[in-house]
């Protein structure tokens, strides 16, 4: 075996996804710090084969999180951004659960708020209806459009809330 690998050779050598392989390389750029052929491709070497089974052992055998892993290896502290939910390790830390549960807590307040005051909305509409002729529906096409707008405006604050979320924790 030679001293370059492509990501393809190190896929099937390690059984890890490329996509993996990729992670790892922005969760530990220094020391996966991977070439780049002419054409963009990368080309491992043997130290990032080993670099990536020291990895392997304390991820998979010693149950350590990516940030404990690259403590560990000397590796420099990165953009807490780049750490991704779903490849810490499963069991959450104290302050990751007051977290969740402070933006859970507050979309689940702005829901209940939505709903209380679409019941409001649905008896001024009743009595509106009641009041009115036919043709006078003015009022009744804006209190729906207020709704439809809150509507969007809370979908849009709950992926904000997850997408901050995710990239948080």
């Amino acid at each position: 075996m030679g001293d370059k690998f492509s990501i393809a050779e190190v896929s099937r050598l390690t059984g890890l996804a490329s996509h993996t392989l990729r992670y790892y390389e922005q969760q530990f750029p220094a020391l996966l710090n991977v070439e780049r052929s002419r054409g963009g491709h990368r080309i491992y070497r043997r130290r990032h084969l080993d670099t990536l089974t020291s990895i392997l052992h304390l991820l998979k055998d010693e149950k350590v999180s990516i940030r404990r892993a690259r403590e560990l290896l000397g590796e420099p502290e990165a953009d807490e951004c780049l750490l991704e939910e779903h490849d810490r390790e499963p069991a959450k830390s104290e302050d990751e659960i007051s977290t969740l549960s402070r933006m859970l807590a507050m979309v689940l307040d702005r829901l209940d708020s939505i709903c209380r005051n679409n019941e409001k909305r649905d008896k001024l509409l009743h009595e509106l209806l009641e009041k009115q002729a036919t043709g006078r529906n003015e009022d009744l096409i804006e209190q729906i459009a207020r709704c439809r707008h809150e509507t969007r405006e809370t979908v849009k604050l709950c992926q904000t809330v997850i997408q901050r979320g995710f990239k948080s924790n």
